[in-house]
């Protein structure tokens, strides 16, 4: 995941492949995400660089991300696929630039960081394998879904049934 500014200086036609395999099973980056792991995950993309200090990355992602089942707190195992894009400097920033560019220290390129912040878009907000019979219910409480069929009738709440009755109209 990391490429020194040497390979970008010894790459034909100033391109670089990226296929690399990316993973942290014990969710070490990811914490305080909803990601909890990621067991495997496959990079693929070009590294370009300008010849002086800028890189541009273009990258896609394809693995399994571990996440929690938001009813159950289970761990779930979710395919995903995504895509970045960041661009990268081996010399100082001007900091009044509006483009985002990251600074590259001690001449090493680490791409670890992008991938994190690629997978962790990709997260579901909200997700579970329960069948929607077996959702969780009590007295009085039943746990629904968004996707559950709404029910168009409302009920007049009878505290504003007097109202009805009272001519609001000026004479």
């Amino acid at each position: 995941m990391k490429f020194r500014r040497s390979d970008f200086l010894a790459a034909p036609n100033s391109f670089l492949d990226v296929d690399l395999e990316f993973s942290d099973p014990e969710g070490k980056r990811f914490v305080n995400t909803p990601v909890k792991a990621v067991p495997e995950c496959h990079i693929e993309g070009k590294l370009q660089f300008d010849g002086r200090s800028k890189v541009v990355s273009s990258l896609q992602y394809d693995g399994i991300m571990t996440v929690i089942d938001s009813i159950t707190g289970e761990d779930l195992d979710v395919e995903f696929e995504a895509e970045s894009s960041k661009e990268y400097s081996f010399d100082p920033v001007d900091a009044s630039e509006d483009e985002e560019i990251i600074r590259v220290y001690k001449d090493t390129l680490d791409l670890s960081d992008e991938a994190v912040e690629a997978i962790v878009y990709e997260a579901p907000m909200s997700i579970t394998r329960l069948a929607r019979e077996n959702y969780p219910s009590g007295e009085g409480w039943t746990l629904i879904s968004d996707q559950d069929e709404k029910s168009e009738s409302k009920e007049e709440d009878p505290r504003w049934a007097k109202l009805k009755e009272i001519n609001f109209e000026d004479n």
